[in-house]
């Protein structure tokens, strides 16, 4: 395995036992600088984050890593921009894109397309060959859908091949949760100057989970501004969210409609053709291959998004190693009895309603049930009450009173918004005919 393929499978297992905001702030932007003599240099594009990540986070990193490489002879260190200032080792490429937060792993070349993608990764790619030309396309790129589709390779790609092939371009890739912790750093420290220069002066900004936006008033105030500052100066946008815009019910309406603005496109979950491709893809780049009938079980049980099926092959791969036994079926079904889909026809209940659509649009059932009334939550809300009623013979008074003590007449105009909406809306249709295949356990 090279180095970066070392750390990527670190990073799958530090993300499992970190927090999401330590996660993506502290560990996701690390990147590897060198690896020599048994000590891993990895780099940190933020000069502050480097002595929280060595006080908090250097432990856990280094049983990560040597866990994957099965050794414990190892080091690793943590290196930041300032380490480099004066070195004069670095070629002017190097010294901007140590600067873009970019994962080098992450490009068009990898990225498999299919069906669910295709538009996506063309819009992508689109943007990228434009952005330094002066002229802007598709701005904002708005690209939505669940987690583990390939969102954030395409963002990553983008940014990527913009480096590559003109060097000299500002790039920056930021997710909202470490823009927020930024801008609340510098509002402490007094900052403001320094912060508002490091975004409003990319000429590439690639925004990641800008949901997580949602409730932060004064961090969407300063997100409004940088991004008025950058469209009005043909600065290339783009935004990554699990939901489409008019969707996104905590943001403040003036930022959503300039997300709308530009071209808005969704990833879908991928089809059982581009799995076994990303599969394949996957075996190819770490030179590897599993027998047949592994692959079809994995294939079988992890459907969900791409991040699953990668997870699955990594732990197969692992629980071999340290096994020291071929991979095999058998092999494959211990590694993975933790994580199995249950294929059992499921008992069908409200509540099992509830969580498939709650878990579908990343909300608890809580938030189904509460009162809260943004758009986020009453939309998934009305659908999973038209389910119910539509694949259950229970009455709307039932079905309001298991949705939080609702009102029948509730449910008699969710079911009729979403009745209504599926007769143009194909993304609905899509998604109802999803929920209904996982909710039958077909």
């Amino acid at each position: 395995m090279n180095v970066h393929t070392i750390w990527e499978r670190t990073l799958t297992l530090l993300e499992s036992c970190a927090t999401e905001a330590t996660y993506l702030t502290y560990l996701k932007p690390l990147y590897p600088h060198s690896y020599d003599n048994n000590i891993l240099s990895l780099k940190t594009p933020e000069d502050f984050h480097k002595p929280t990540i060595i006080k908090r986070y250097l432990f856990d990193i280094k049983r990560c890593f040597n866990e994957v490489i099965e050794s414990n002879d190892n080091d690793v260190i943590i290196v930041s921009p300032e380490d480099f200032a004066d070195s004069g080792e670095q070629s002017a490429k190097h010294n901007n894109y140590k600067m873009t937060n970019l994962r080098p792993g992450y490009l068009f070349d990898t990225f498999v397309e299919g069906s669910n993608n295709l538009m996506a990764a063309s819009a992508a790619k689109a943007v990228a060959d434009a952005s330094g030309t002066g002229a802007s396309v598709y701005n904002p790129l708005f690209l939505y859908g669940g987690v583990g589709l390939g969102k954030t390779h395409l963002m990553h790609a983008i940014g990527n091949q913009v480096i590559e092939q003109k060097p000299s371009i500002k790039v920056r890739y930021i997710s909202s949760e470490t823009f927020t912790n930024e801008f609340t750093a510098a509002l402490r420290e007094k900052t403001m100057p320094e912060f508002i220069k490091k975004y409003r002066d990319c000429d590439l900004i690639l925004i990641d989970d800008i949901q997580f936006l949602e409730g932060k008033e004064r961090t969407q105030e300063e997100m409004f501004h940088t991004f008025n500052d950058l469209y009005n100066n043909n600065k290339q946008i783009v935004i990554a969210s699990d939901q489409p815009p008019a969707r996104l019910g905590g943001l403040e309406e003036r930022l959503t409609s300039r997300f709308a603005m530009g071209l808005q496109v969704d990833i879908t979950k991928p089809d059982d053709a581009t799995r076994a491709a990303i599969l394949d893809k996957k075996m190819q780049r770490e030179n590897i291959d599993i027998p047949t009938d592994v692959k079809e079980f994995i294939l079988k049980n992890f459907i969900n998004n791409i991040r699953d099926l990668e997870g699955a092959l990594n732990k197969i791969l692992a629980y071999a190693r340290l096994s020291s036994v071929p991979i095999s079926l058998e092999l494959a079904e211990n590694a993975l009895k933790d994580q199995l889909i249950n294929h059992a026809p499921p008992v069908l209940t409200m509540d099992y309603i509830q969580t498939i659509v709650a878990n579908h649009y990343n909300l608890t059932t809580e938030e189904i049930n509460s009162r809260k009334r943004t758009q986020n939550i009453v939309f998934p809300r009305q659908i999973a009450m038209y389910l119910c009623r539509k694949l259950m013979d229970v009455s709307q008074p039932e079905v309001g009173k298991f949705f939080g003590g609702r009102d029948h007449t509730t449910v008699i105009h969710s079911c009729e918004k979403i009745s209504a909406e599926l007769e143009y809306d194909i993304q609905l249709k899509e998604a109802i005919s999803l929920l209904e295949k996982i909710i039958k356990g077909e």
